[in-house]
């Protein structure tokens, strides 16, 4: 069974107000090179999703070995490029949908929910609150709606009803994405 991470970096950061992918990061050269380096790290596959105009990141992760391609359709919304990556990934059992601005999930989350796969079609993490996070991990039962997504649809809305393994994190890093320059920290 093989499981693997769908790292979503098509966005067009505007609420960051510049690439925030591209962004410097502590101990790191930029956000994204974090983000992709704690995905490889996990031993899981990797496959990156950029939007149109891309290809030097794109070269990046040829360069470095990573799977990844250009969403002709990222424009239209996150869901695109969701339905992008699955359907590129077919041959996958199971799918982690990450986004490539959530620097601070570590190697370790990733194997967690690709294990949670082996008993339950669908895992979320919560922390102490049990407030749910990213990122979610999906099994190929859930493939045909995946693939369909689009706009402002995100694997969420699958989960919706369905009793997915709850995978207790007790970090807040599940809930925090980058989105305005303040979000960046200071020292890691």
């Amino acid at each position: 069974m093989t499981t693997g991470i769908i790292l979503l970096a098509a966005g067009r950061s505007q609420r960051f107000g510049s690439d925030k992918r591209c962004t410097p990061w502590p101990g790191q050269e930029c956000m994204f090179r974090t983000s992709l380096t704690n995905a490889v790290q996990s031993g899981l596959p990797v496959f990156v999703v950029l939007h149109p105009g891309d290809s030097d990141i794109l070269n990046h992760c040829v360069r470095d070995e990573v799977q990844a391609s250009i969403c002709p359709d990222a424009d239209k919304g996150i869901g695109n490029s969701i339905a992008y990556g699955v359907h590129t990934n077919q041959d996958w059992s199971g799918w982690i949908i990450a986004r490539a601005d959530m620097p601070f999930v570590t190697p370790g989350i990733y194997r967690q929910l690709a294990a949670s796969l082996k008993d339950h079609d669908c895992a979320r993490l919560a922390d102490r609150m049990d407030h749910c996070g990213f990122p979610t991990a999906l099994r190929r039962e859930h493939a045909f709606n995946l693939m369909h997504l689009n706009g402002h649809v995100t694997e969420e809305s699958l989960l919706k009803g369905h009793d997915c393994a709850r995978i207790s994190v007790d970090d807040p890093i599940i809930l925090r994405d980058v989105n305005f320059p303040s979000d960046i920290p200071e020292a890691v």
